[in-house]
């Protein structure tokens, strides 16, 4: 009898102990769902992941998996999502499928969204998610580049989704490419329609379409990620501010995209590029894979920023170099675009201005042997000839083996009639004198020095290094002096000051040209995605752009993978 007690004791106090554990636990449980949604709500979204992953909520798969998405962390979110469209509850499995749906789109997975779109449009219930799912299920159809379409077309599984997918092609396909769509169709359903009824649907007044839509608009709510990969220095390095304040310059473009477009957004993805070419192409293929970038700005440095380029080709993803200015960098690649004009562009520009502004017809080239110079000298030359003008003297030597004596090779240059007539010189319009590299600064002095000494009126042409020409006030009124420049701070002082506020608000700090170079580079690629909606266009929208007036740069393709711009510079301005 006592042992009958003291079991019936034991029980109950067990059975007490269980149900104050469960009733702390599901006290404990709700309480860590509400602290999730706390963060969730908040944006805070690292913090709100790892609290739904320990609530036994019936929402905790599906807001884990919310979380994962806008942490762009696809596959982990997809694998919740599926979790939770698993779920009794109607609601949360909607949810989830809707959400899977966005999840699927980020990564191009167009079948797999649609379906789940069009499973949920054709459902049964009257929420506002079903008719949020028919919506989002258009804007995909109207959306879809050409070869996507091919490509979701063999994918899905239902008759019904192909056929909308082809009839929302005809507004962006010219007539053959259109009906080529509708004969697959065709294959692909079978039995489902009739080639009668399909024809009879899609191919009515295909011919008298004349207008065909270039750029398709992006769904409600899209989210462009971009990838940003500067190396990162130490604060104490003297080049520390430079991918800093490129980086800050880039950040106020995306602020100003935002906020202008109320439905779509960017997203910037910083990675560290180390100075490295490896690391550079580790990142970059980091961020191809799992996050689904649009694009990539940067690197900085000329190897790093090939080995880029290659795997930009490779990943058919738009790269925009901010600063670098090799000729070689974009060499047969189509999605390598250059904002800083190249060596190359440098001397073509020059010989345009000096043969179609200055209506000059006789040339002179002085360069140095294997500088980067040369290749502005090349191009320049070409250049020239291709718009009539003939070179008097191309000179190309190695200066610095002769101690830069200039003495004989400006001989030619004299105004002199007697040496000109004794010595059977062709004069000489301009001479054009691209030099590079440390000593440019001392081969400038000497050019100018002898050719005041000579007395001659030769007008003399260069690249951007001749802005620190030491240049004496006699030369600067003597001589004419035109370089190129690749960029200049805006003379719209409004938008100018507008941004130095912005920036000295947002970072406690003043811009500099670095910074403007990063805010030009974004918002042209930014304002490029508004015209192209799909990424897909992406390139195509670069290199058509009209010009595009920033505060460093003015950038203008004109169909080209390099910016054609340059300013021409006077001193005498």
């Amino acid at each position: 009898m006592n042992m009958q007690n003291g079991h019936n004791l034991f029980m109950k106090a067990f059975l007490t102990l269980l149900l104050l554990f469960t009733f702390i636990h599901a006290q404990t449980s709700a309480q860590s769902f509400s602290e999730a949604m706390e963060m969730y709500q908040d944006e805070n979204y690292q913090q709100a992941a790892e609290l739904f992953l320990n609530s036994d909520d019936d929402r905790s798969q599906l807001f884990a998996g919310k979380s994962f998405l806008a942490l762009t962390d696809y596959s982990t979110a997809i694998n919740h999502l599926r979790n939770a469209s698993q779920s009794t509850q109607e609601n949360i499995r909607q949810e989830a499928l809707y959400s899977l749906a966005i999840a699927h789109f980020i990564l191009k997975n167009y079948d797999v969204s649609l379906e789940h779109l069009y499973e949920l449009a054709s459902g049964d219930n009257r929420t506002g998610l079903r008719s949020d799912a028919q919506r989002f299920y258009n804007q995909i159809l109207n959306y879809l580049s050409i070869q996507d379409r091919y490509e979701t077309l063999y994918k899905l599984q239902s008759p019904v989704i192909q056929f909308d997918l082809v009839r929302s092609s005809k507004p962006f396909m010219d007539a053959e490419a259109f009906r080529v769509l509708v004969n697959e169709l065709v294959k692909t359903t079978g039995e489902a329609f009739s080639r009668q009824e399909i024809e009879r649907e899609l191919l009515v007044n295909l011919r008298s379409q004349t207008n065909r839509i270039e750029y398709p608009a992006p769904p409600e709510g899209m989210v462009y990620n971009i990838g940003v990969i500067l190396p990162t220095f130490d604060e104490n390095d003297p080049d520390f501010t430079i991918p800093r304040n490129l980086y800050y310059g880039m950040v106020l473009a995306a602020d100003d995209f935002n906020e202008r477009n109320r439905n779509q957004k960017v997203n910037l993805i910083f990675r560290n590029s180390a100075e490295n070419a490896d690391t550079t192409a580790a990142v970059f293929s980091e961020l191809a894979w799992t996050k689904k970038i649009d694009a990539v700005i940067g690197p900085l440095f000329s190897e790093p920023a090939s080995r880029l380029a290659q795997l930009s080709e490779e990943y058919q993803i738009p790269m925009l170099a901010p600063l670098a200015n090799s000729d070689s960098l974009n060499l047969d690649y189509n999605y390598t675009f250059q904002m800083n004009p190249t060596f190359e562009m440098h001397g073509k520009k020059m010989a345009q201005f000096a043969v179609q502004e200055l209506r000059m017809d006789t040339l002179g080239i002085i360069t140095e042997e294997g500088s980067l110079g040369r290749n502005s000298a090349l191009a320049f030359r070409h250049e020239a000839e291709r718009l009539g003008a003939t070179i008097s003297y191309y000179i190309e030597q190695d200066f610095a083996a002769t101690g830069y004596d200039f003495s004989e090779v400006t001989d030619v240059f004299t105004s002199d009639p007697a040496l000109i007539d004794s010595l059977n010189i062709r004069q000489s319009d301009a001479v054009f004198a691209p030099f590079t590299g440390q000593a440019s600064t001392t081969m400038m002095n000497l050019l100018m020095n002898n050719l005041e000494a000579m007395d001659s009126n030769v007008t003399v042409l260069g690249t951007e290094q001749w802005e620190f020409a030491p240049l004496t006030d006699y030369q600067k009124r003597f001589f004419d002096v035109y370089y190129t420049q690749s960029m200049v701070q805006n003379p719209d002082s409004s938008s100018a000051n507008f941004f130095t506020d912005d920036y000295e608000t947002r970072f406690g700090t003043e811009p500099d040209r670095f910074s403007r170079i990063g805010y030009d580079t974004a918002n042209y690629l930014f304002r490029s995605l508004e015209t192209a909606g799909n990424p897909d266009y992406l390139s195509r929208a670069i290199r058509n752009g009209s010009i595009f007036n920033g505060l460093a740069y003015r950038i203008f393709f004109d169909g080209e993978r390099v910016n054609q711009h340059l300013f021409i510079r006077s001193f005498s301005e």
